[in-house]
């Protein structure tokens, strides 16, 4: 084996560099692929504070949230209308471990608080912003 390598060096094959041809092609699927893992929703869980019916049932979603906001700035919190409920659902977890844990801290400010299986979306959860396009900036 060791004579093999030796005649190979001789032959100057061991010393020809590598030349890798990469197709542009295969670039652009790997940044479209990555980009759509980004915007993709993924099964996870959030903690539900607020969800209430009726006449204010919009604005005392939209207080609740505001006060939230104010008190754990660090926490994401989301709004939603699911028919007849407006909810307002908080943080962004995988798991319901993770969701489980936060709650016992919430649960001093909101007795009613519960765990919650929601879509998230993965810039949300990687706390990516979004990318505004040229068109948007367009549109305003």
């Amino acid at each position: 084996m060791i004579a093999f390598i030796c005649f190979l060096s001789m032959l100057g094959w061991a010393e020809e560099p590598v030349t890798l041809v990469n197709d542009f092609r295969v670039n652009s699927l790997v940044d479209k692929h990555i980009e759509y893992n980004k915007i993709t929703p993924v099964n996870g869980f959030r903690i539900n504070i607020f969800s209430q019916s009726g006449n204010h049932s919009r604005s005392g979603a939209m207080a609740v949230q505001a006060a939230f906001s104010e008190r754990f700035p660090n926490i994401k919190s989301y709004v939603s209308f699911k028919e007849p409920y407006f909810r307002v659902n908080v943080g962004n977890f995988r798991t319901r471990l993770e969701a489980s844990a936060a709650l016992e801290s919430l649960k001093v400010s909101y007795p009613q608080a519960l765990v919650v299986r929601d879509v998230l979306n993965v810039r949300d959860l990687l706390g990516i912003s979004p990318i505004i396009t040229e068109e948007e900036t367009d549109d305003e």
